[in-house]
């Protein structure tokens, strides 16, 4: 019975992992199919003065497919997204950090010469995206 018990406990713990395994690495339109993600993708969104290639995003999932980053904060993994304005991406870039499984979301929107930060993050939140993009 015991076995049984911590076989139980370890396979929920496992399966209640901060970054799924199975999201680092996949682009961006597949983290926002899962309905935790999109919650916290419209809660970053609202108020917030977006172009609207962004809002575009959203709805179609259709941009570059860059793979998300593990980004390691507060002892969780969370992951870093990116999309662009579909022909002009070099002056117009989105960088998402969702929370583990994706309970939060922010952004920072790099739209030259300017840089506007969605969904108010924190200073650490701030750090751990520019970092993440330095390395």
């Amino acid at each position: 019975m015991r076995v049984r018990f911590l076989f139980l406990l370890t396979s929920l713990l496992l399966a209640a992992a901060p970054a799924r395994a199975q999201d680092t690495g996949k682009p961006m339109a597949n983290l926002l199919k899962q309905p935790a993600y999109v919650s916290a993708w419209k809660t970053m969104m609202a108020g917030a003065a977006a172009p609207f290639w962004i809002h575009e995003y959203a709805k179609t999932l259709d941009g570059p497919p860059t793979p998300v980053l593990p980004v390691e904060l507060f002892g969780e993994t969370y992951l870093l997204g990116f999309t662009c304005k579909p022909n002009a991406c070099e002056g117009n870039q989105l960088f998402v950090l969702f929370a583990p499984r994706g309970r939060d979301a922010w952004g920072m929107l790099a739209a030259a010469p300017a840089i506007s930060w969605l969904g108010r993050p924190s200073q650490h939140i701030k750090d751990a995206i520019t970092g993440a993009l330095r390395k």
